[in-house]
C-alpha cells in the first residue's frame, strides 16, 4: 500500500513540536534569539530525536533549545503556516494542532497575540496549500488554574476563527487533572469540545478521571488503557476516540518495544483509535511513515487501515459537514 497516496488525518499533533530546524536556526537569528548554533545541520542534531531514543528527559531537552524564539507572532504564525506545507505534501487532508498559549507567551507577548498569530498562519496556509486544520488550545497541568481558565476563555472568543477545542497537557505523573476542573466544567458549559492527555506514563485512573469527570470525548495516547479491562470495556461502550503516537511513545520510554504497545489490543477490541505524530519534526516522522511503521509492525489489513482512517474523520473536532467530507474522502480512497 502506498501510504503517502492515502488521504489522511492527524488529529494529535503539537504545534511547537513541528516546527522545520532550518526555521528555527532563520528565526532565532532574524529575532536576536541567542542559540547553541545557527547551522541547521548541527542544529537538527541538538532539537531532533532518532527512532533510537528512548529517553523521556533526552527528548524534552530538545525543546529546551528553541523555546526562547516561541513567543514571538512571526514564530507562531510561520510555524503554523509552514505545518500546512508539511501536511499537504504528506497527503494530509486536515490535521489539528495544539499548543499552549500560555508556554507561548512573555510579558511583551500575549496569550491572546500567541493564538491570533497561529490562527492567521493557519489562514493563509490552508488558503495557499488547499488543506483544511483547526487549533486546539491547551490548558498545562502544571500553571495556574486562573491561566487555564483564561485558555478555555480564549477558546471560546475564537471558536468561530479556528480554534476548535481544548486539552490538558503536561506531566501527569506529578501534577493531578482535579485542581483544573473549574477550566474542564466552563469548557463544558461552553460546549467547547475537549481531549486530554492521560495515560501516557500514568495511571489508567487519569483516563477514568478524563473521560468520566472531565467530559474528555478524546483522550491524548491512553497507553495505560491496557491495564484496566473494565475501564477498556468502558470507554469502548462510551465511544471514546485515542489518539495514539506510537515512536512518540516509544522515544518517550512510555513502552520499550512498538511489540508491547497496546495499539493493535485496541483495535481488535474495537476501541476507537486513531494514528498520529505528536511532534512530527522533534521525532523527525511524517504520518505516512507512522502507518507504514504500524501496518509492517501489526500486519494491519486494508480494512484496519479504513478502520483507522474512518475514525479520525468521525473524531474530528470541526463541522459536521467536514467530517462528513473527510469520511467520503477516505471511502472514495478505500472502498469496502
Amino acid at each position: 500500500m502506498n501510504f503517502k497516496a492515502l488521504p489522511k488525518i492527524d488529529l494529535h499533533l503539537h504545534l511547537d513540536g513541528a516546527i522545520r530546524v532550518p526555521t528555527i536556526a532563520e528565526l532565532g537569528d532574524e529575532l536576536g534569539v541567542k542559540l547553541p548554533t545557527y547551522d541547521p545541520r548541527k542544529l537538527a542534531a541538538m532539537v531532533q530525536v532518532n527512532r533510537d531514543c528512548r529517553s523521556l528527559t533526552d527528548f524534552l531537552k530538545r525543546f529546551e533549545v528553541f523555546y526562547p524564539i516561541l513567543p514571538f507572532a512571526t514564530t507562531q504564525e510561520r510555524i503554523a503556516y509552514e505545518l500546512c506545507e508539511d501536511c499537504q505534501r504528506d497527503n494530509v487532508i486536515y490535521f489539528e494542532a495544539r499548543f499552549a498559549p500560555a508556554l507561548a507567551a512573555s510579558p511583551r507577548f500575549t496569550m491572546e497575540d500567541a493564538v491570533t498569530a497561529a490562527l492567521e498562519g493557519f489562514r493563509r496556509g490552508q488558503r495557499d496549500f488547499s488543506i483544511r486544520c483547526g487549533l486546539i488550545l491547551c490548558c498545562y497541568r502544571s500553571i495556574s488554574v486562573s491561566e487555564n481558565i483564561a485558555t478555555v476563555k480564549l477558546a471560546h472568543t475564537y471558536r468561530d476563527q479556528g480554534v476548535i477545542g481544548i486539552d490538558l497537557a503536561g506531566d501527569e505523573n506529578h501534577f493531578a487533572t482535579a485542581p483544573h476542573a473549574e477550566a474542564f466544567a466552563l469548557a463544558r458549559k461552553l460546549e467547547i469540545p475537549i481531549t486530554i492527555h492521560a495515560g501516557e506514563g500514568g495511571r489508567p485512573e487519569n483516563i477514568r478521571e478524563a473521560v468520566f469527570t472531565h467530559g474528555a470525548a478524546r483522550i491524548g495516547h491512553g497507553v495505560s488503557l491496557q491495564q484496566d479491562p473494565e475501564l477498556l470495556k468502558a470507554v469502548r461502550d462510551r465511544g471514546t476516540v485515542f489518539e495514539i503516537c506510537l515512536t512518540s511513545n516509544l522515544q518517550t520510554c512510555t513502552v520499550p518495544l512498538l511489540s508491547a504497545h497496546p495499539f493493535k489490543k485496541f483495535l481488535d477490541e474495537n476501541v476507537l483509535v486513531t494514528l498520529n505524530t505528536d511532534d512530527p519534526a522533534v521525532s523527525n516522522i511524517t504520518l505516512s511513515g507512522e502507518f507504514e511503521l504500524a501496518a509492517r509492525e501489526y500486519q494491519l489489513k486494508p480494512a484496519e487501515i479504513r478502520e483507522l482512517l474512518l475514525n479520525a474523520a468521525h473524531a474530528a473536532f470541526g463541522e459536521t459537514s467536514l467530517r462528513r467530507s473527510l469520511a467520503a474522502m477516505i471511502q472514495q480512497t478505500l472502498p469496502t
